[in-house]
């Protein structure tokens, strides 16, 4: 009888350990990321093996999914998804802290650079130069947002659904910029015969691109941040990089 009462007891004091323990250090078996490009495009061809294999490490599979950065951003910042795949680095400042709840995993995914394309001959060393102009970019992306806020008029930004359309209306004389990433137009115009009358005006601005995790997730962002890391130790990092460049060229 006083074995049984020990065994009650030990059973008892289990389940209420249990129930304190806090639901995001509990065991994670699948995470769900979502992201506001399509996931064939370059920044997430890299960020979402990354991740993979970084969750992998760590005993849990990773899927991913594409939404329109709007509601990508709604998903993820919400819960309802696990994490956004790919953001600036100063997202929480360009956003103006609308998305508390997102973490950033600390550890750079890679740097991109964004491009100013033109159907017409243009100057310009600054954004200053962009004044006058009407440009467009597209919808859901913070930091060209808050840039083209600070030097255009309201009335001169046009938003676009997307990066194709943007360049349609720049082709159709809608705009006379558009503001988008500089390896994405140059894709668009490799690979869209409509679009030869559009070149890119220059290369800017690079920037940092991270990940964000849920805060539910709270604990595991540092862990995936450090097998990142170790990922950009042992070779893995380079290697995905180099392959996905290799399948681009």
């Amino acid at each position: 009888m006083k074995k049984s009462f020990v065994m009650k007891l030990w059973t008892f004091c289990l389940v209420f350990l249990c129930a304190l323990t806090p639901l995001s250090s509990q065991a994670v078996e699948d995470i769900t990321f979502t992201g506001g490009r399509p996931l064939s495009e370059y920044q997430p061809s890299i960020i979402v093996p990354i991740l993979t294999e970084a969750f992998k490490r760590n005993g849990i599979r990773f899927k991913a999914l594409y939404h329109p950065s709007l509601r990508s951003l709604l998903y993820s910042s919400t819960g309802s998804l696990d994490g956004e795949l790919h953001r600036v680095y100063d997202f929480h400042e360009v956003s103006g802290g609308k998305y508390p709840d997102l973490i950033r995993i600390e550890s750079e995914m890679l740097t991109v650079w964004r491009g100013v394309f033109a159907t017409k001959e243009i100057k310009f060393e600054t954004w200053d130069d962009l004044k006058g102009y009407r440009v467009a970019y597209t919808r859901g992306r913070k930091s060209m947002e808050k840039i083209l806020h600070q030097f255009l008029l309201a009335e001169h930004i046009v938003v676009s659904d997307s990066d194709i359309q943007a360049f349609e209306m720049l082709s159709d004389g809608l705009v006379d910029l558009v503001l988008a990433g500089s390896r994405v137009g140059d894709s668009l115009l490799e690979n869209h015969s409509q679009f030869f009358n559009i070149t890119k005006v220059k290369k800017i601005s690079p920037i940092r691109i991270y990940s964000y995790i849920h805060k539910k997730h709270q604990q595991l962002a540092a862990k995936i941040a450090d097998t990142i890391e170790q990922m950009k130790k042992d070779g893995t990092y380079a290697r995905i990089v180099a392959a996905v460049n290799k399948s681009i060229e």
